[in-house]
């Protein structure tokens, strides 16, 4: 079986397993062991399709999946959305779009080819302006096939020719999508996502924008807007019950000591209403044995709080592995 590992990640401790457990799965099951008429990118892609199909269902819409070699990548993640992990030859990057990114300053001291206006045309097959020493520049749009003229995907385009020229046609994958990702963020605003390479396959969010796809000599550029605002705040009955048996233990412990204080004061202040109030209201009876109930309570729910963690974890792994292998 193709084992994952795992480079980088933000993804919450309980998710990484059962996803590192289905990337192995939907890996070995479409991409080694896929079907031999298909090449390589094309069994990458039914991979990456089938993941986000898993991921979008475990955990909710809109991942992306990004598989491939060689290949350089400038996005913006959600906290706790992001893994990376290594395949055989194979990268696979997972990521969800943030809600709001604040776009970088402008340095008024970059060089002209940052400033550097959009050219005209939009042509399918257009060579570039050939600097010493290397080979033409060949751009090639792919997607989308006619972009409508004076469009902002048109202008996109046209940004990506002018900063494309600039970077000359042996930019490295890496140091290129940052550099793009940089201008059309500097020109047309947030959240921009930059994949460049030469074998890679992109399943995105569906509810992208101006997604435009281009090669350039043997390199493939794509680049999408998108964002993910959820809903309304919602309550993480979790994390809240997690933390009850905490706070029942401070309670107990400070009302303990408060009471032990009060209620064992030999000559009380009657001067001081605060503390005869309490002592009044508290001090009789067995507080004692009142407070070992709350003390009982907090190490009970201690103790049912851990087992529902688990059982939450199993679960979860549980349900992403299980759609993984119906994918």
């Amino acid at each position: 079986m193709a084992e994952a590992r795992l480079v980088r990640t933000d993804l919450p401790p309980k998710q990484r397993k059962p996803i590192k457990d289905a990337v192995e799965l939907l890996y070995k099951r479409h991409v080694t062991k896929g079907s031999e008429k298909k090449t390589k990118n094309t069994r990458r892609g039914d991979f990456a399709k089938a993941l986000k199909t898993s991921l979008d269902e475990s955990f909710g819409p809109h991942w992306h999946v990004l598989v491939g070699e060689k290949l350089g990548f400038a996005c913006k993640k959600r906290n706790q959305s992001m893994a990376v992990f290594r395949v055989e030859e194979s990268m696979v990057v997972i990521w969800m779009s943030p809600g709001i990114e604040e776009p970088d300053l402008i340095d008024s001291t970059a060089d002209d080819a940052t400033k550097k206006p959009a050219t005209e045309g939009t042509e399918a097959d257009q060579p570039e302006e050939k600097k010493a020493g290397e080979p033409a520049l060949t751009i090639k749009v792919l997607e989308p096939e006619k972009p409508e003229e004076g469009s902002k995907t048109a202008e996109v385009i046209a940004a990506l020719r002018s900063e494309l020229a600039s970077a000359g046609a042996n930019a490295d994958t890496q140091a290129l999508a940052l550099q793009l990702r940089k201008r059309l963020t500097a020109d047309f605003g947030t959240i921009w996502h930059v994949t460049t390479g030469h074998d890679f396959v992109l399943e995105a969010a569906e509810n992208r924008r101006n997604h435009v796809l281009l090669s350039t000599n043997k390199m493939r550029i794509v680049c999408f807007q998108h964002e993910q605002f959820k809903g309304g705040t919602k309550v993480d009955w979790g994390k809240l019950l997690s933390t009850l048996p905490y706070f029942l233990l401070a309670f107990f412990c400070f009302s303990y000591m408060t009471l032990n204080s009060m209620c064992n004061e030999e000559n009380p202040d009657p001067s001081q209403k605060l503390r005869q109030s309490i002592r009044t209201r508290f001090c009789s009876g067995d507080w004692e044995g009142n407070l070992q109930y709350v003390g009982g309570g907090a190490l009970a729910c201690f103790f049912l709080s851990r087992r529902a963690k688990r059982a939450a974890s199993s679960s979860a792994a549980e349900e992403v592995f299980g759609k993984a292998k119906t994918a």
